[in-house]
């Protein structure tokens, strides 16, 4: 069973934003997380390739621990 150790911080994260002044600001939000998500199930992916996108979905979801501190 994979048992992947996944965070996807959605909070504060220092990102490029070209329209500031600074080129950077830190930013909140799901598209924040979401790049962390995505790379994950493309390294789940690219290690398994015979893992279906269902049970890709289902090691996130039942092993992941939901968490507000991280």
């Amino acid at each position: 069973m994979l048992q992947p150790d996944i965070a996807a911080p959605g909070v504060n994260i220092f990102a490029v934003v070209p329209q500031a002044e600074t080129l950077y600001e830190f930013e909140s939000g799901t598209s924040m997380a979401a790049s962390h998500v995505s790379g994950i199930v493309v390294l789940l992916k690219s290690l398994h390739l015979h893992l279906s996108h269902a049970s890709i979905n289902s090691a996130i979801f039942t092993i992941g621990l939901y968490s507000m501190q991280m």
